[in-house]
């Protein structure tokens, strides 16, 4: 009597059939994680590059308006011919999207021919060959030394493409009355209005979709608006002003004066002194022979002893 052959272990059809739907199922389940992680990463790679290149482009030109130097315009010249001016132009829904001025943000080594530490520098808006609003930052190798009319543009040397993808930008200027302003010409201005008190800076620029934000032909959408506000620091010069002071031609007349403190009445420290020669010193002499010019200050510095003699008043 023959024995049945002893059934072989294995997989039915239905089995391997089952593990490989299974297994297809798993694999479309890990690939859609992966493919899906890969767009978080690229939004969030598009999303920090679009914010660091608005943020380097205002710490940019928050430098130049920090540094912005004016030299006073001299008395009896033309302002059309004077070429040191502050300009701010073409208003837009932030402000002036076009400004020209002079700062002392320069390279430390300016390789242009006769370069300074002061360059006039220009922020202005072009369209490229795509029609997107690129952001452009001009430099000139020098201080301005005669009148340019306009705005330089990108085909200039010294323009360098700042940032390209605009959606907006702009620059409002606060005055000296508390009011903020789309336009500056100091053309005309007293010189004591010639430069605003602050700045505030506006950017806002284009961003990559996200799947399915937009249809294909339409265009990108705008980013975060980017703001930050900046104090001018330096106030317009008056060179002449200095020259005269550096001279000793100027200023003492605005100086509380050796004559000043005898006015106050008690002039008898004074009065000793001369009678007594001084004690033998010419210098102090001759300081206080020329009470009506020379300040007490200089007295107290060089002389505190006998300042000291002389009514309270005079020291406050």
């Amino acid at each position: 009597m023959t024995r049945p052959a002893p059934a072989r272990a294995g997989f039915t059809l239905v089995e391997v059939v089952g593990a490989f739907f299974l297994t297809v199922v798993v694999l479309f389940l890990v690939t859609g994680i992966f493919v899906e992680n890969g767009r978080q990463r690229a939004a969030a790679t598009a999303l920090m590059r679009e914010r660091l290149a608005a943020t380097g482009a205002l710490a940019l030109l928050a430098e130049d308006l920090e540094g912005a130097v004016h030299v006073v315009r001299g008395e009896g010249v033309d302002p059309d011919a004077y070429p040191w001016r502050f300009e701010a132009d073409a208003p837009g829904d932030l402000g002036a999207t076009a400004i020209r001025f002079v700062t002392q943000n320069a390279p430390r080594r300016n390789a242009g021919e006769h370069a300074g530490g002061w360059v006039e520098v220009a922020w202005f808006l072009e369209e490229d060959a795509d029609g997107e609003l690129v952001l452009w930052r001009w430099r000139s190798p020098r201080p301005p030394s005669e009148v340019t009319r306009g705005l330089p543009d990108s085909s200039e040397p010294g323009a360098m493409r700042i940032t390209e993808g605009v959606s907006r930008f702009g620059v409002r200027l606060l005055d000296t009355e508390g009011a903020w302003v789309d336009e500056w010409s100091s053309v005309y201005q007293p010189p004591e209005l010639a430069v605003p008190e602050a700045a505030e800076i506006s950017l806002e620029l284009l961003r990559d979709p996200r799947p399915g934000e937009i249809e294909r032909d339409e265009a990108r959408p705008p980013g975060l608006l980017h703001a930050r506000r900046v104090a001018f620091a330096i106030s317009p010069i008056d060179v002449a002003r200095l020259i005269e002071l550096g001279a000793g031609t100027a200023g003492e007349a605005a100086c509380y004066t050796i004559e000043d403190c005898l006015a106050e009445g008690d002039t008898r420290w004074y009065e000793e002194l001369l009678d007594d020669d001084c004690g033998g010193d010419d210098e102090l002499c001759d300081l206080l022979d020329s009470a009506g010019s020379e300040c007490f200050s200089r007295l107290e510095s060089a002389y505190p002893e006998v300042a000291a003699r002389a009514p309270e008043a005079c020291g406050g």
